[in-house]
């Protein structure tokens, strides 16, 4: 078994999602991190194969999140939602935090997690 350290190659390329569901309705948070490292277990000493645009989490391979740094940008998507809940959000957030939600009955299930350029990948 081997493990190795997966970064991206240039800043500003990690996005994170983070959907939240409530009586049938979902919205998501993308997170954008400048830089961030993760690392990958393989069986064997080949370097996993993971390209662009992947979600980390979801590659065919165990991977854990060893830190992410420089949040520059986070927006909300309600799509998911109807009007009115989409108001009530709109005006909890003026005073509160998207994490705050969970209070509220919204549940977090679900992450992904995209570098969104080549990557550097590096045994350890």
């Amino acid at each position: 078994m081997a493990t190795w350290s997966v970064k991206p190659i240039r800043k500003k390329s990690i996005i994170e999602r983070n959907y939240l569901r409530k009586d049938g309705q979902t919205i998501f948070v993308q997170t954008c991190w400048r830089w961030g490292e993760f690392t990958v277990e393989t069986d064997d000493d080949i370097p996993p194969n993971i390209k662009a645009g992947v979600d980390i989490y979801n590659c065919g391979y165990s991977t854990e999140l060893v830190e992410t740094d420089g949040n520059w940008a986070e927006s909300l998507n309600m799509d998911g939602c109807n009007q009115e809940t989409q108001e009530w959000l709109n005006e909890f957030l003026e005073d509160n935090y998207w994490l705050d939600l969970e209070e509220h009955g919204w549940i977090d299930r679900e992450c992904e997690t995209i570098i969104d350029c080549d990557l550097l990948i590096q045994q350890i």
